[in-house]
Formats: structure tokens, C-alpha cells, sequence
């Protein structure tokens, strides 16, 4: 029996983000193209799936959330730089590049909250690399630097200052 106070519109998205879980590729992405055709509404249905325990859930949801190409997906990208999945952190970091230099500060606040998170590190690295590539950091932005601190470990007691530093400066 089907409840006649269930908007069609609610169920449909029901539909959506449980397709995303679906064993079928082409189920998932049909899904995902839906709710990115739906825009920033979807969001925070969207960010209810980051904390599913079926990594698929994950990373579906955070491609979508890319796709939506929206600022307010930054902090959930962030966060999710700290998945267990590489692929999961990969779509993160993936999320932050497309966004661009809007990306740049909630990143380095990150840096500054958690700099002894291997996995923020290494999706920093990713973010500023690519960044940097496409040519959308600050006008003298001390990239080289914070790449190299970022890439090399043995540095990780300076990435807390020199993130804050870089943040006050912009």
C-alpha cells in the first residue's frame, strides 16, 4: 500500500540515493545524473551518504556532490579526505580541485586543525598540485613551499604554522 501523503517528489529522491548503492554501474550513474540535474538541493540529502558504512554509498555521493560543482560541498569534500577508502579521499581531493581557489582556504584551516591526519596531508598535496597545474592559486601564493613541506613527512611539525601563517595572509 503506498502512503498518499508521501510527496512524489521526496519519493523519487528516495529512489535516487538508495540507486546509488545499486551492484549496477549504470543504475548508479543514471542516479547520480538525476540528482546532479537537481542542483544544490540535493546536498544535504547527499550528506546523509557520507557516513554510510557501504563505501560505494561514499563515493557515489561525493562524485555526485563534485558533479554538482556547489562551495558548499567544500566542507563535506574536506572531511571526506579523511575516509578509509583512497578511492573515496581521491573523489574528495577530485571535488576541491574543480572548486578552485575557493578551495584554498578551508583547506588550509584543515591544515591547521589537522595536520597530523596522514590522509588530510596527502589530499592537500593532491589539491595544491593540481592547483597549482591549473593555474587557479592566490597571486603569490608560496605553493613550491607547501608543497614540499607537504610532501615530505619529516616536515609535518611545520605544516600547522605555515598553514596558519598562509591563511593570515590571505
Amino acid at each position: 500500500m503506498i502512503d498518499k501523503n508521501i510527496n512524489p517528489e521526496d519519493m523519487e529522491i528516495k529512489q535516487l540515493l538508495e540507486a546509488l548503492g545499486s551492484d549496477d554501474g549504470m543504475e548508479r550513474k543514471k542516479a547520480r545524473e538525476k540528482l546532479v540535474a537537481k542542483g544544490k538541493n540535493m546536498i544535504d540529502f547527499l550528506m546523509e551518504l557520507l557516513n554510510n558504512p557501504k563505501h560505494i554509498l561514499r563515493w557515489e555521493a561525493l562524485k555526485t556532490l563534485e558533479e554538482i560543482d556547489d562551495p558548499l560541498c567544500i566542507p563535506l569534500f574536506i572531511r571526506a579526505l579523511e575516509d578509509d577508502e583512497m578511492d573515496v579521499r581521491w573523489i574528495a581531493a577530485e571535488g576541491l580541485i574543480k572548486l578552485g581557489e575557493q578551495s584554498v582556504k578551508p583547506l588550509l584551516k584543515a591544515l591547521v586543525d589537522k595536520s597530523e591526519s596522514v590522509f588530510v596531508l596527502a589530499g592537500a598535496h593532491h589539491v595544491f598540485y593540481y592547483l597549482k597545474k591549473a593555474d587557479k592559486l592566490p597571486a603569490d601564493f608560496p605553493i613550491d613551499k607547501l608543497l614540499s613541506t607537504l610532501k615530505n613527512l619529516e616536515n609535518a611539525s611545520t605544516i600547522r604554522p605555515m598553514a596558519y601563517e598562509l591563511l593570515n595572509e590571505l
